[in-house]
């Protein structure tokens, strides 16, 4: 039988953890109802700015994670041209050049961008990282045979409409190519995020902006959590298909143009 005291202590462990996650996700759902989307981008750019890892060169060298190399492998044509967005430092744009792809690499952080651009010009490729505006596609690239949404910077795009407007773009560079996109998977304990959203929903509401969703954060930058489901459906507002996806340290997907749209020639609506 198990003595009474540890009964308790362990009620009190489930009580203690429950307030937490109920704590942060009402500190989170405040931020979130109230900030403006200027503010979620000037939080980002806080983040990214204090966090040197990102402007290193042993980041930035290290090469494709092994998610993004079973992609290339599958997805990505020999020597085929790739835009790669939300670049950061450059470390996809440098692995895919090793590779030998075409690419053209965008990245909204200034001070990310211009060890991007460094670094791709001193492995002889000139600067392959331009500065471009947050969230929505670069404008400028032309047409792509594939897009790389940077590792993680899908869920940093702060609503599900910039969301669904992005990855549109992007399947219409691509002219039906694959558009790889990557995310914090939804864990199974949503009590923060339920939090979150209880509190957010009703501030943004009287803003007159966008719904927050559930998988709606701050960590302490804006970030979307997704279900796999999630995924599929922004994919499919935006007139696409899942062709792959995977989950491990972090969730992936590669999402495309229907066969039909391809055959035809026709963008996705």
């Amino acid at each position: 039988m198990t003595p009474r005291w540890l009964r308790l202590h362990l009620a009190g462990e489930r009580l203690l953890e429950g307030a937490v996650h109920r704590a942060r996700g009402a500190w989170d759902g405040v931020w979130l109802g109230l900030l403006t989307p200027d503010q979620l981008a000037l939080l980002d750019r806080h983040f990214y700015d204090g966090e040197p890892v990102y402007r290193s060169e042993a980041h930035n060298r290290q090469g494709l994670f092994d998610w993004e190399t079973h992609v290339a492998d599958t997805h990505l044509p020999a020597g085929c041209r790739v835009v790669v967005t939300g670049a950061g430092g450059g470390r996809e744009v440098l692995a895919l050049l090793a590779r030998g792809h075409d690419v053209a690499g965008f990245e909204p952080n200034p001070t990310l961008a211009a060890v991007g651009a460094t670094l791709t010009a001193a492995d002889g490729h000139g600067a392959r990282v331009a500065v471009s505006a947050r969230d929505g596609f670069p404008v400028g690239p032309g047409s792509t045979d594939a897009v790389v949404l940077g590792w993680g910077s899908y869920m940093l795009v702060p609503t599900r409409s910039a969301r669904v407007a992005l990855l549109r773009a992007a399947a219409a560079a691509a002219g039906g190519g694959p558009v790889l996109l990557s995310y914090f998977r939804l864990p199974a304990d949503r009590r923060q995020f339920r939090t979150a959203l209880r509190v957010a929903r009703p501030l943004r509401r009287w803003r007159g902006a966008e719904p927050s969703l559930l998988g709606d954060a701050l960590s302490p930058n804006a970030v979307h959590h997704f279900t796999g489901a999630q995924i599929a459906e922004e994919a499919a507002a935006a007139g696409l298909v899942v062709a792959e996806r995977g989950d491990g340290e972090y969730g992936w997907a590669v999402v495309r143009a229907p066969a039909r749209t391809q055959e035809t020639g026709e963008g996705p609506p």
